[in-house]
């Protein structure tokens, strides 16, 4: 049986070579967000790229800054997304990771995430000239039958789009192995982080979201099937040694990209983080038994941003219970608007349940927005609040 790091590495690999190789042979390429239902494309021969990935990629090369610093010479404000940032930056840097990007034929963007990436995509599809197709999602449709058959039918018309674009049509079968491969995809990412429920846990924070990608860029494949399928079988049987019974912690929201382990140092053996909310959000909800078109309409009308307020809340409040959590780090990333506004709301919950809850700011992906020393005084002021506790 292959292990999960080389099978992660073909996935990684194939990824970007597929996209440089697709444009070679004159392949449809699609720019998409997110959470943009990708089984559909994938199912009708399109190659997807996610520039908010690729804007990870060049941040952990720490190529950011200097990327940043190119899309502000071009005039674009540094208060903007990083992501976005990073991505108008590229056309005006030489040294990208990978050789940059194919160019897209067509770009896909949805709300269900943000109101940044519509206006990043509407920018790309005014300056280059890419046709654009924009999916709404209405937050909390539940079972309501108007707001399911609206969403069914943008869901058919990005089928025409794409037809219209790219002169390609959709494959029904590939279309079922699609949606089942990411539906036990995501519930093996689950299963995964549920490995960290008991104490000593399995794996550290840090090597959950060296995981994160497949799900992220490669969902609904095989691979990223055999991927989860290796992580698990080596998880499951015992904890490593090194990681033994601590003080178990929350971190809420992004992680910070730019950082060799992907959080703040001050986290050791007797102050761990178990769990990162952010990597669940990717535990997208296939509904079973129905159609494949009904399962991706629960799919990505329900992800995390797109849930109301108090759902969110309760989400991460059931997440404390179920993972034993003494203490919750948000960070509060001046990049997402959006997951800044469950903050102040999330840690009056956390006061109401006796939960001890630190704010740490910083960014994404901009180093230029974080301060190791202010993060490290309050990440020791908070360890001296929980030993206290």
């Amino acid at each position: 049986m292959e292990s999960s790091k080389t099978i992660l590495t073909k996935i990684f690999t194939d990824y970007y070579l597929t996209a440089a190789q697709a444009k070679k042979e004159g392949k449809p390429i699609a720019y998409i967000t997110a959470f943009t239902p990708v089984e559909i494309l994938r199912a009708m021969g399109v190659v997807c790229v996610y520039p908010e990935s690729y804007a990870v990629v060049c941040a952990a090369s720490k190529k950011a800054p200097d990327m940043i610093h190119a899309s502000q010479m071009a005039a674009f404000a540094q208060d903007l997304c990083s992501y976005s940032m990073i991505d108008f930056g590229a056309e005006h840097y030489d040294r990208l990771p990978y050789g940059g990007l194919p160019e897209p034929d067509i770009l896909i963007a949805t709300n269900n995430q943000c109101g940044t990436t519509l206006l990043w995509f509407k920018l790309l599809a005014q300056k280059k000239n890419i046709p654009l197709f924009i999916i709404d999602y209405p937050d909390a449709i539940g079972q309501q039958l108007t707001m399911r058959d609206y969403i069914r039918r943008q869901h058919e018309s990005l089928i025409a789009f794409a037809q219209e674009h790219t002169q390609n049509t959709i494959d029904s079968q590939m279309l079922v192995e699609q949606v089942e491969n990411s539906k036990k995809a995501c519930r093996d990412w689950k299963r995964i982080h549920e490995l960290n429920k008991q104490s000593p846990i399995r794996l550290s924070a840090d090597k959950i979201i060296n995981a994160l990608f497949p799900i992220v860029a490669a969902k609904g494949t095989q691979g990223t099937c055999d991927y989860y399928d290796a992580l698990l079988r080596e998880n499951q049987e015992s904890p490593q040694a090194e990681l033994m019974d601590a003080t178990r912690l929350l971190w809420h929201g992004y992680p910070m990209w730019f950082l060799g382990k992907k959080f703040p140092a001050g986290f050791d053996a007797d102050f761990q983080i178990v769990l990162n909310d952010y990597t669940l959000w990717w535990d997208l909800d296939y509904e079973e038994g129905v159609d494949e078109m009904e399962s991706l309409i629960t799919a990505y009308s329900n992800t995390y941003l797109n849930r109301p307020l108090e759902q969110k809340i309760d989400w991460i409040m059931g997440l404390v219970k179920d993972y034993s959590i003494d203490g919750v780090i948000c960070h509060a990333n001046r990049s997402c608007r959006r997951a800044l506004a469950d903050i102040v709301p999330l840690r009056k919950a956390l006061s109401k349940n006796k939960i001890p809850s630190v704010v740490i700011e910083s960014d994404m992906a901009n180093p230029d927005f974080y301060s190791k020393e202010q993060v490290g005084l309050r990440i020791e002021s908070f360890r001296e609040t929980l030993r206290a506790s």
